[in-house]
């Protein structure tokens, strides 16, 4: 079986278009999304309306999660940008799609793997991206390979029996049998590992190999929708470059 994996498209239909082009130049049998469809981005009706088409299964991201609390006090607490960007994708949204982004489960299992976005155990918007935050989350991972986000870096965080976990950057890897693995496919919408193309992987579940895809979008189409839109010049500048 070959799984197209995605996520943080956060509402970028162009990258999610190319990267969908790309996943069916593959062949995948299944696709599967790990959160944040929402959120940053210019066009959040159109992602979720071509994830909801594809009928692509999708787990709740922390964005998608914040774009559901309208009116709730917690959003305060956000960053003055991103709440102003979650206020903005609230108001352009309808009803049907905040249900459908308010159903999205925090886990899918599949089989032999789970996706989530974020890290299994009772901290599931923490970052996968050190040695205490991948322990904590293989405490609690019970399959032997999870599919996450989150971080919009793609790594692969692997632990054999007996041994301390480890963390890499990920291009393409062979997963050894027996061991707990979680990877993130990088971000579809917003890229922070300085590489400004869309982020995506392909795994083979019969060999255990996975491989990350770079595919190129119109990034300046994209920075103009967000313009267009008033969401923060920051989150419009980092676009092209990966940060």
């Amino acid at each position: 079986m070959r799984i197209g994996v995605f996520g943080d498209v956060h509402a970028n239909f162009a990258a999610l278009e190319a990267v969908l082009t790309a996943l069916e130049a593959e062949e995948c049998d299944v696709l599967v999304c790990t959160g944040d469809v929402v959120g940053y981005g210019p066009s959040p009706a159109e992602c979720i309306a071509r994830l909801r088409e594809r009928q692509v299964p999708c787990v709740l991201g922390n964005h998608d999660k914040y774009v559901t609390l309208l009116a709730d006090p917690s959003l305060e607490k956000l960053d003055p940008a991103v709440r102003a960007a979650i206020t903005w994708t609230q108001g352009v949204l309808s009803m049907d799609d905040l249900r459908w982004l308010a159903a999205l489960p925090f886990r899918f299992d599949g089989d032999g793997f789970a996706v989530i976005h974020g890290c299994l155990g009772p901290h599931r918007w923490r970052y996968i991206v050190d040695g205490p935050s991948l322990a904590e989350h293989f405490a609690y991972q019970d399959v032997p390979l999870v599919f996450s986000g989150h971080s919009h870096l793609p790594i692969l965080g692997t632990q054999a029996p007996g041994r301390p976990p480890r963390l890499g950057f990920l291009s393409q890897a062979r997963i050894p049998a027996g061991v707990k693995a979680v990877l993130n496919p990088g971000s579809v919408g917003q890229p922070r590992d300085r590489d400004p193309r869309a982020a995506a992987a392909v795994y083979e579940a019969d060999s255990r190999t996975v491989r990350v895809l770079r595919v190129a979008y119109d990034i300046a189409a994209t920075q103009v929708l967000m313009r267009q839109a008033g969401l923060p010049e920051r989150f419009v500048e980092r676009l092209a470059e990966g940060r």
